[in-house]
């Protein structure tokens, strides 16, 4: 009788304090909302959301983890007409808050809802944590690890078009934020170019090989799990002999390392000049790896937001301002700015390439529909180079099965002249699967490097090449 009294005590206590899951919202890929949208159909309201991504601290049922995480939170904006009765579909721009900050501060600080008042648009703006970096951390902690990578990327997208009236296609989605939160949306464009059309920063760090970035993320990992590697890792090898080294995790987040990612994302940054901290230095790194990617940037230099084209391009847009500093005295008049031009862009959005470059540190990548799994004995960068449907091209070590994008005849043959990352070339007839995607054989690079690249041994890299022909 004592055990049955404590499991009936034990479970009352779980039905109380266990979150309900709201009714009036679909679950998504793990993501499940704890509350409906109030009645009153307010156009800016709040979701609170269960997943296993996020795992905020339990009053009842503590865990025993030092990592500080918020709860996995949404506050959301929907267009004035979205409930007049039309039914119609609307893009989505992703809004990121910045460090210390959270998912509220765009319209508590900022003026994002009065901005966005009159556009036909749907804005959310989702809980990064104040120290988190938008990456699935590093540090392995049971199954307490952060990932809002996963919670933002992997389960909200997804979330929102389900359960919303969006477009649901990368043409009618984009990403934006400041700060911290400018780094997330241009290293999550980069890392997912095939999610968002466009990306905006306003005074984001771009740059994690930059010394005084580093150290505000290594004090983000002190604050939030008294642990500087926590977020992505040591950069250099602590000691010099242990090889433990994960520079590479930093680079494959980093918007100036997988710039070449961003090639088909319509992209714009903001930062001051003299007052904005670090950021004009990190920013100025981001435009010339912009510029050395043949991307034509355009840049301006504003006083007061008056502003002059200093020097022309048709590619992503530099604004410069003299006056600006670390605050939404800026933030507002950047993102008012923007906006009118991101409309103009959903209105008329660009193809997504059949020509494009991709690059990534994991084993199992892809972009545009083309998916590459890599056998390799570490971890490091590898580089596909998509030229449309006669082939591509593909930059690391080990090997590699590439399945194409579904750009060819379903169930017809094809001749794949591969050449390997060491010059043998050998010839296959391949058949295009029923939606019109080729699988390649294994394509040999070359020798696997000893060591995860940056780790203090140089790596390296070989080059294949698949060329593709109807027979």
């Amino acid at each position: 009788m004592i055990r049955a009294m404590t499991l009936l005590g034990l479970l009352l206590v779980l039905s109380a304090t266990s979150p309900a899951r709201a009714q009036g919202f679909v679950d998504v890929n793990g993501l499940a909302a704890l509350n409906e949208r109030p009645p009153a159909k307010p156009r800016l309201f709040d979701v609170a959301f269960a997943t296993a991504a996020i795992d905020p601290k339990d009053p009842v049922l503590p865990s025993s983890s030092a990592i500080e995480q918020p709860e996995a939170r949404a506050r959301i904006l929907l267009p004035a007409s979205y409930d007049d009765g039309q039914e119609d579909a609307y893009p989505v721009l992703f809004l990121l808050h910045g460090g210390t900050g959270s998912y509220v501060d765009w319209t508590a600080d900022g003026d994002a809802d009065v901005l966005a008042a009159g556009l036909e648009l749907i804005v959310v703006m989702p809980e990064g944590g104040g120290k988190g970096w938008y990456t699935d951390w590093f540090v392995r902690e049971a199954d307490d690890t952060p990932r809002y990578e996963t919670f933002h990327i992997h389960q909200l997208v997804r979330w929102i078009d389900v359960n919303f009236r969006t477009y649901g296609t990368r043409e009618g989605r984009a990403i934006a934020g400041l700060s911290m939160g400018g780094f997330g949306a241009l290293s999550y464009a980069a890392r997912h170019p095939d999610l968002f059309v466009a990306a905006a920063s306003f005074s984001g760090g771009l740059d994690m090989t930059y010394s005084p970035q580093q150290l505000i993320v290594w004090a983000s990992g002190i604050g939030a799990a008294a642990n500087a590697n926590a977020i992505f890792g040591p950069y250099n090898n602590e000691p010099s002999w242990a090889h433990n080294a994960q520079q590479l995790n930093y680079r494959a987040h980093n918007p100036v390392d997988l710039v070449a990612n961003l090639g088909p994302v319509d992209l714009t940054y903001y930062s001051g000049t003299d007052d904005d901290a670090h950021i004009h230095a990190v920013n100025q790194r981001f435009h010339a790896a912009v510029e050395a990617a043949g991307f034509d940037p355009e840049r301006s230099l504003c006083t007061g937001g008056a502003c002059t084209v200093v020097q022309p391009g048709t590619g992503p847009r530099y604004v410069e301002e003299t006056l600006a500093d670390h605050s939404f005295t800026w933030w507002n008049p950047w993102l008012a700015d923007w906006l009118p031009h991101l409309m103009a862009v959903f209105a008329a959005p660009p193809p997504a390439p059949t020509a494009f470059e991709y690059t990534s540190a994991d084993d199992e990548f892809g972009a545009f529909g083309y998916e590459v799994t890599m056998t390799r004995a570490v971890a490091e960068l590898a580089t596909l180079v998509v030229d449309g449907p006669g082939g591509f091209t593909l930059d690391g070590s080990g090997a590699a099965e590439v399945t194409t994008a579904p750009l060819y005849v379903p169930s017809a043959p094809y001749r794949l002249s591969i050449e390997d990352g060491q010059g043998a070339a050998t010839e296959y007839t391949v058949l295009a699967d029923a939606s019109g995607r080729l699988t390649t054989p294994l394509v040999v690079l070359g020798p696997d490097n000893p060591y995860q690249q940056y780790q203090g041994a140089s790596s390296t890299f070989y080059t294949a090449s698949v060329s593709i022909t109807p027979l």
